[in-house]
């Protein structure tokens, strides 16, 4: 984070000083020394930076119900700039403790066995499982007849992903920045699904992610597992018929959507724009057929003038 604050502020410098039609070296040099600068303040302030993000983690431990939504709705909302991992650790893996000394969501939950671990893993399985198949579902219905061939390689390929093995980023990030409408509501959803499952009661972590992979590896040791399969078939209905209708009544640009097709990739059965290699006609290889022949034969090797005249000098 410091890094990213650094390089934007240093970008937005540079701006100013070329605007100002200052020589390239000493816009270069004002870079240089304010970066430093930038960088060492920056990092001196992380301390109380990481302070802050501790403090509200545990603010958010404290209340399950309302901090898991308040978790969800921030972890989705950074997924497409990468920066979801930095509240992925502090809630996972530094912020509550348990038993013997152990912190964080996760190995509360698989470690220490912790009954109420799991507040910021769980709702994420009805998502993965349910609503962002559902979501791919929708894309590929709505996608145009020529181009449903490949949407529907690619959208199948992301949902299944989701559905195994909890991997959503290749379906989230196929209408995070084309049709981003559809990723808010996405992540005020996500937070939905966390906070019902911590007020219904049920936790589940997972080791690699929320799929169904970890779904049945984590089984045995979970609280009321099977009621996120229902909440996941209802959330895979709400996705379905958000993602649908959105698409459709502002007509939202997700995957194979777009008037462009290359002819060399259409996936329609008209042959009529596809190329024809050339072939002389029939009619000319029926006049002439010595022509062909004579394409067909090997040339005669060339034999000596002299040859010849005595052959037929006797």
């Amino acid at each position: 984070m410091t890094g990213i604050l650094a390089g934007i502020l240093v970008a937005l410098l540079w701006r100013r000083l070329t605007a100002r039609n200052l020589p390239a070296f000493a816009a270069h040099a004002v870079v240089l020394l304010v970066a430093l600068l930038l960088g060492a303040a920056l990092g001196l302030a992380f301390p109380a930076v990481n302070e802050g993000l501790v403090w509200l983690a545990k603010q958010l431990t404290e209340q399950a119900v309302i901090g898991g939504g308040l978790f969800g709705v921030l972890n989705r909302g950074l997924l497409p700039i990468g920066l979801h991992q930095v509240p992925n650790t502090i809630m996972w893996f530094v912020a509550g403790e348990c038993s013997n000394g152990v912190r964080g969501d996760i190995p509360c939950f698989l470690v220490a066995h912790d009954p109420s671990a799991g507040s910021f893993t769980t709702g994420f399985y009805p998502i993965a499982l349910g609503a962002l198949p559902a979501a791919a579902l929708a894309m590929w219905r709505t996608a145009l007849p020529e181009q449903r061939k490949r949407t529907g390689q690619l959208l199948g390929t992301a949902a299944l992903m989701s559905f195994c093995f909890g991997v959503t980023e290749p379906s989230e990030l196929l209408f995070a920045f084309a049709a981003w409408p559809l990723y808010i509501a996405h992540a005020l959803l996500t937070g939905t699904s966390l906070a019902l499952v911590n007020a219904l009661g049920i936790k589940e972590g997972f080791v690699f992610s929320a799929g169904a992979l970890d779904f049945g590896l984590n089984f045995p040791i979970a609280t009321r597992p099977l009621l996120l399969l229902p909440i996941a078939v209802a959330y895979a209905a709400i996705y379905y018929v958000l993602f649908k209708w959105a698409i459709l009544r502002f007509d939202l640009p997700t995957p194979g959507r777009s008037d462009a097709c290359d002819p060399a990739t259409d996936d329609s059965d008209d042959d009529v724009h596809r190329p024809v290699p050339h072939s002389p006609p029939a009619e000319s290889a029926e006049r002439d057929p010595s022509h062909t022949a004579a394409a067909t034969l090997p040339p005669r090797e060339a034999q000596p003038a002299h040859a010849h005249s005595t052959r037929s000098s006797t």
